[in-house]
């Protein structure tokens, strides 16, 4: 066998990997940078600054637009959609439930002076609450997609089971009402409907008005807020849900709106713990009820004493 009968096929075979080699290397590049451009958007969305990416001797900064940003954030359309729904039912609950709103819509006839006057333009603040804080939020949650009304921590077997809990809560902060409900501020405000010691008519329809928003209260914080954030950003939604309750007490006094940062937290960890909004209803039930008799005994406006 000559020399070159052995050569030959192997040069050939080195010339075709060698040209093969070439062609895959003309298209490395190409698929290099698609690569780096990919993970320049994604290291963009997770640290939220734009990177820089390197062509040749120039570089350019690339910013990814706000569809690319959503594309690779998959949870953003499901927090965005409770987020918004949040802003608007403050909002809504802001200005549709005031008394100015109210008389806009139902001024005074002139008939005479209406001894429940006062109470229906209370009764008129809780229908706005129960709009914005229950029923637009339970609709938001049903309609979504890959959501349930059931993810707003609707759980009565939670509450079953941790009702001890709540009730020590309860027990624990009775003392400072006790000691808050004997300055004179505390009494002047409370009970929010001023007629509430006039008749045990007043009393009960008030506590039930004021209870019935204490259910939307709570289905909102800590239902909708913390239940629907829960499942993309974990037990972080209970400081977000925080804030904005915190801010909804910046018309009552000074004292109520700082314990309800602790009151946030400890209520909003304890839902997304139990899955259950009701022990929070119960207890903001009992608090709000023992202020307002607290606050009538004061005054000496308890219906009882006064026949």
């Amino acid at each position: 066998m000559a020399l070159r009968d052995v050569v030959g096929p192997t040069l050939l075979g080195a010339q075709q990997s060698s040209g093969s080699l070439a062609r895959s290397r003309t298209r490395l590049p190409q698929a290099t940078r698609r690569g780096r451009r990919q993970r320049a958007i994604a290291a963009e969305v997770r640290s939220g600054q734009p990177q820089t990416e390197a062509s040749g001797e120039n570089s350019s900064i690339r910013l990814s637009g706000p569809l690319a940003d959503a594309k690779a954030t998959p949870d953003l359309w499901p927090v965005a959609a409770i987020c918004v729904t949040a802003c608007l039912a403050l909002l809504f609950v802001e200005y549709a439930g005031r008394p100015e709103t109210f008389v806009s819509f139902f001024p005074a006839r002139g008939r005479g002076i209406d001894p429940y006057w006062v109470l229906r333009v209370k009764a008129w603040w809780v229908g706005c609450i129960l709009i914005g804080y229950l029923t637009v939020p339970a609709l938001v949650m049903a309609l979504m997609p890959r959501k349930r009304l059931r993810d707003c921590n609707l759980s009565w077997r939670g509450f079953a089971e941790h009702w001890k809990v709540y009730a020590g809560l309860y027990a624990l902060v009775l003392p400072v009402i006790w000691l808050v409900s004997l300055t004179p501020d505390f009494y002047t405000f409370y009970p929010m409907y001023p007629n509430a010691g006039r008749s045990w008519a007043d009393l009960l329809m008030w506590e039930g008005v004021y209870a019935a928003q204490f259910v939307a209260l709570e289905f909102f914080f800590r239902g909708f807020l913390v239940g629907g954030l829960s499942k993309h950003l974990g037990m972080l939604a209970v400081p977000i849900a925080v804030m904005p309750y915190m801010m909804i007490h910046f018309t009552k006094l000074w004292p109520e709106a700082t314990a309800s940062i602790v009151a946030g937290l400890v209520l909003g960890w304890l839902a997304w713990k139990t899955k259950s909004i009701w022990g929070g209803v119960c207890v903001h039930c009992g608090v709000a009820s023992t202020m307002d008799l607290l606050a009538l005994a004061h005054k000496g406006q308890l219906p009882w004493m006064h026949g």
